[in-house]
């Protein structure tokens, strides 16, 4: 596949075949990952696959995206956090560059992803995998063959409208977010991170699978 045609043709997926992924697959992600730049080129991500139902759900439990239970496996990716730049922090950039990659061979080997930062507290996801504190868990990346055809997500700008040469354009159009609604929705989300994993398992997590997860079309 050309990689323009990836770059359009990639797209979110939560919904997938009962089908079982392939570790040769899984290691062909993996391999295209590690062709990403990383600052200084210390390339030093880690991924650990998680392909068995009890750890995925263990990670719901904690916190984590119901969709991730959904999944036929996942990637948690890793990044060395001992970095001098603190300002920009290349080790979480050398991280999504990483990413990237994977979803867009992905798309390349029949497979769809999604990109996942709502997860459970670093610190239990370092205990539920014995995860070193000089590596930061950076993201998620759910993987598997697509329940069906991908619909396309129209794009929400123009080049036009969101380029500028040499200087910021003070008529670009701000993003409108309503505050009432973005304090509430942190909120919720702080309350279900507290919530107790026997709650979350026995209540929680049902409502969210049925009327979060199911409204999605891919």
């Amino acid at each position: 596949m050309e990689l323009n045609q990836a770059i359009k043709k990639r797209r979110s997926i939560r919904n997938f075949q009962d089908k079982a992924v392939d570790r040769l697959l899984i290691e062909k992600l993996i391999e295209a990952a590690t062709h990403a730049p990383s600052a200084c080129n210390f390339q030093r991500w880690k991924f650990i696959i998680v392909d068995k139902d009890n750890l995925k759900n263990k990670i719901v439990d904690l916190g984590g995206s119901v969709v991730i239970k959904n999944a036929p496996a996942g990637i948690l990716v890793l990044y060395d956090n001992r970095t001098k730049n603190t300002e920009y922090r290349d080790d979480i950039q050398s991280a999504a560059a990483a990413i990237q990659n994977i979803h867009l061979t992905a798309i390349d080997l029949g497979l769809g992803t999604t990109w996942i930062c709502h997860l459970p507290k670093k610190k239990d996801l370092r205990k539920l995998f014995n995860i070193p504190k000089y590596l930061s868990p950076i993201a998620y990346i759910i993987v598997g063959y697509p329940a069906g055809p991908t619909k396309e997500v129209e794009r929400k700008h123009q080049v036009s409208e969101i380029l500028n040469y040499n200087e910021f354009n003070p008529n670009w159009p701000k993003e409108l977010i309503n505050p009432v609604k973005f304090l509430l929705t942190k909120i919720l989300v702080k309350i279900y991170r507290l919530t107790p994993r026997y709650l979350k398992k026995k209540f929680l997590n049902k409502f969210l699978d049925k009327h979060l997860v199911k409204k999605f079309e891919n």
